[in-house]
């Protein structure tokens, strides 16, 4: 994998270029959709960058959806490039939701926002989202938050699941330990795509072993995480 700070960069360049070689086709209902979920991801970039840069508070402002989509698209850049250069170079845990991570540890999660808010934008035009080795990073980013679709349905497994995921490119990933009795298995991207709640499992090609990675699997829908879940769903 690459380092997670230019994946970030180059992700959400892929992302502008492919909202601007469709801008002149977008029907207002779809432009509206679009324009709001760049919105959200200019509010986790705002996040990022008020949490380095030490502000009183890490809570970025609403910002509305309304505008040209010319305009949402430049405006999510902006905020968001900064975000990243800040990334990049800060030495300190930044502070996040849930606790302080390191930088490395926020670019992941902003990374998987705009994963998820990615897909979006690409079911709205009706296109493939081009997906690269970068999904390593949201992928670990799943693994690193499992616990997460527990809450509200009794405590999590102590025991750590084994996940073998395939890359785009073919390489295999592999997390947690050889003999772990519970596993997940299948493409990575399928893998991002279903802890991210972007599609159900039955349509992924996504694999789960042992009891309690089948009902991990199963509560995977109920998740809400704010980096990525909103009223725009």
């Amino acid at each position: 994998m690459q380092d997670v700070h230019a994946d970030l960069a180059a992700d959400a360049e892929t992302l502008a270029a492919l909202i601007r070689d469709h801008e002149g086709s977008v029907m207002l209902p779809a432009g509206r959709a679009i324009t709001g979920y760049l919105a959200e991801l200019t509010v986790v970039a705002r996040r990022v960058v008020l949490g380095v840069e030490g502000e009183e508070s890490a809570s970025a402002p609403r910002i509305t959806n309304s505008g040209m989509l010319g305009d949402a698209v430049l405006a999510w850049l902006s905020e968001h490039r900064k975000a990243t250069e800040l990334l990049a170079t800060a030495e300190a845990d930044v502070p996040w939701p849930g606790g302080a991570m390191r930088p490395s540890a926020v670019a992941a999660a902003v990374l998987t926002a705009l994963f998820a808010r990615g897909q979006d934008i690409a079911d709205v035009l009706g296109v493939r989202l081009p997906r690269t080795d970068s999904v390593g990073h949201v992928a670990y980013y799943g693994v690193r938050t499992r616990d997460e679709v527990y809450a509200g349905h009794g405590e999590p497994p102590a025991a750590r699941f084994r996940y073998e995921l395939v890359a785009p490119s073919g390489e295999r990933w592999e997390f947690g330990p050889a003999d772990a009795p519970d596993r997940i298995s299948g493409p990575a991207v399928d893998f991002c795509l279903l802890f991210t709640g972007r599609r159900a499992a039955a349509d992924l090609a996504v694999t789960a072993a042992g009891d309690e990675a089948v009902r991990w699997v199963e509560l995977v829908p109920s998740r809400r995480n704010p980096l990525w879940t909103s009223e725009v769903d």
